[in-house]
């Protein structure tokens, strides 16, 4: 050991290093609590503020989202609560189509056109006019102004915090956590809405979606890849929302995945994988895709000829497991169960949750498990349970296996169970099933499913980060 570690009577001395390193986390401990209780104490009075009362005894606009009470306008938006338009004309105010769905958080007075709680100063509520598909003019000026609340992209953590504590304590002005997200169109043309496609329009040579400008799309041939996604294609281009993809559209284009987890772009034909406008490494491609619509997992792994990957949505990177210990050709038998040429796979899925001492417990880890079933010669599929929406039947020898298909959130926590006896073979076999999940629940309970492991091949661990 070296001698400056020591006082005088062979004592460990204290390092000054060590000293100011207790310090700050005393200090951000301190500040952690202040601000916990600061919003706690937020909260509890955003809890009781006047919403229940406004909604109860308001005058509401038609079926529009406005309500009018004790001489001010108020919009409620979701996950922010109610808001009040300042400044508002109450006598001259009315929504712009109060049976419009689309349009129901767009209204208007003498003086300003709202969107939300929002005044926007460049519209003129004398010509202002619905374009559709959420798009405004007011003849000179056009705007884009979503119908579905979301996050104030423009508010900092940091600001948020501060208005709140401001907020608590005085009452002054509500902190705009959320807003209906708007966006200035800049052209001196006409748009028109374009038909069957939502949030998208058009000026005859540009095609807008939420506003934003797609780059050479080809509006006679665009169209969505899967209708709750927000993937494009046209018949040469990639967009992700209105982002140019660095690919171009092979016809066999898809979207993939968990049953609850993150939406990847796959390209069948070259075996590339986007999430959002996100690029797995092209060089490393053809990707295969395995666990789409799957249930026991949290991941989608991707089988590339040098190893085995899967995105991390945590660190919002894309992140290699290991070498590829799959052998030829590898086939999906259900979303949770596959082969190679050799053997049966299944996945597994389960979270981890941890206790702090000043948070309490919080979700520390997602896991996604492969365990092998040994050589897939050795299995015989037997029957599908509900047309395999609740699961299937599988032999190995003699004895009888159930594989299942409900998912861990049916809180079934296993995907593969064996068959205790000829009795819940036959009840499994049988037209007798009224309610799955509670059926397969009860078999479980009562030992007549028996969970079975395979061998684990795979392990994937995404790690949450505590804010602590």
């Amino acid at each position: 050991m070296r001698k400056n570690d020591f006082d005088d009577d062979l004592n460990f001395k204290k390092k000054k290093t060590s000293n100011l390193s207790f310090i700050l986390r005393i200090i951000v401990i301190i500040f952690a609590i202040l601000i916990m209780f600061y919003l706690f104490f937020f909260i509890s009075n955003i809890s009781s503020d006047d919403s229940y009362e406004i909604n109860m005894n308001g005058e509401k606009y038609g079926k529009s989202e406005f309500i009018k009470y004790q001489g001010q306008i108020y919009v409620p938006i979701p996950s922010g609560g109610m808001y009040v338009l300042e400044n508002a004309d109450v006598e001259s105010f009315k929504p712009l189509n109060s049976e419009d769905y689309y349009s129901r958080i767009i209204g208007l007075d003498k003086n300003h056109v709202y969107f939300g709680n929002i005044p926007i100063p460049d519209l003129n509520p004398n010509t202002f006019y619905s374009i559709g598909n959420s798009y405004y003019s007011d003849g000179k000026n056009t705007y884009y102004c979503s119908s579905y609340s979301e996050r104030n992209e423009n508010l900092s953590t940091t600001s948020e915090v501060i208005q709140m504590l401001i907020y608590s304590t005085s009452k002054n002005k509500k902190v705009q956590s959320y807003i209906y997200p708007y966006r200035k169109i800049e052209t001196d043309k006409k748009l028109r809405a374009v038909e069957n496609m939502f949030s998208f329009a058009t000026d005859g040579e540009k095609v807008y979606y939420k506003g934003e400008v797609l780059e050479n799309a080809d509006l006679k041939t665009l169209k969505s890849v899967d209708r709750y996604s927000e993937y494009f294609i046209d018949k040469e281009n990639v967009y992700y929302k209105s982002k140019l993809l660095p690919i171009k559209n092979s016809g066999k284009l898809k979207v993939v995945s968990s049953e609850q987890g993150d939406e990847f772009l796959y390209d069948e034909a070259n075996g590339y994988v986007f999430i959002e406008d996100y690029s797995f490494d092209r060089e490393k491609a053809p990707y295969k895709a395995i666990g789409n619509e799957g249930n026991h997992l949290y991941n989608l792994i991707f089988v590339a000829n040098d190893g085995v990957y899967y995105y991390d949505n945590q660190e919002k990177k894309q992140k290699r497991i290991g070498d590829n210990i799959f052998i030829g050709n590898i086939e999906e038998i259900s979303p949770n169960v596959f082969s190679d040429n050799e053997n049966i796979y299944y996945f597994h899925a389960y979270d981890v949750w941890k206790r702090y001492k000043n948070a309490g417990r919080m979700l520390f880890s997602r896991n996604t498990e492969i365990y092998s079933l040994g050589k897939k010669d050795d299995w015989q599929k037997v029957a599908d349970i509900e047309n395999g929406r609740t699961g299937t039947i599988w032999k190995k020898g003699d004895t009888y296996y159930y594989f299942d298909n409900l998912g861990i959130f049916q809180l079934i926590k296993n995907t593969v169970y064996k068959i205790s006896d000829k009795e819940t073979l036959d009840y499994l076999l049988s037209d007798d099933i009224k309610n799955a999940v509670n059926s397969i629940g009860e078999l479980i309970e009562n030992k007549k499913l028996i969970e079975f492991d395979g061998e684990e091949k795979i392990k994937i661990v995404v790690k949450y980060k505590m804010d602590i």
